[in-house]
């Protein structure tokens, strides 16, 4: 499974507001933000699905998910900020 991209469309989903950002963001960083985001997704879906989840497990994930959104977010905001074309291609 490519978790990668995995990582990437999920956050297009939950931040649909900067998807041509995350489409297009692909540096080694970035894409190691995005495999990790994939794998902690889906991890937190599995235990989302089980019958009896371990709510601290389920916490725990939740808790990363969100930071690896933030972290995207600041990298995101990061290269805008360096970039003098990223206005005139939003």
């Amino acid at each position: 499974m490519d978790f990668q991209n995995v990582g990437r469309a999920r956050l297009m989903i939950r931040w649909p507001q900067h998807s041509k950002q995350i489409s297009d963001a692909n540096f080694p960083a970035f894409n190691d933000l995005m495999e990790a985001y994939g794998i902690a997704v889906l991890s937190r879906d599995e235990v989302r699905g089980q019958r009896k989840p371990d709510p601290k497990m389920l916490e725990d994930y939740e808790t990363l998910c969100q930071q690896l959104e933030g972290d995207s977010l600041k990298i995101l905001a990061d290269v805008a900020r360096h970039d003098p074309l990223a206005d005139r291609r939003a």
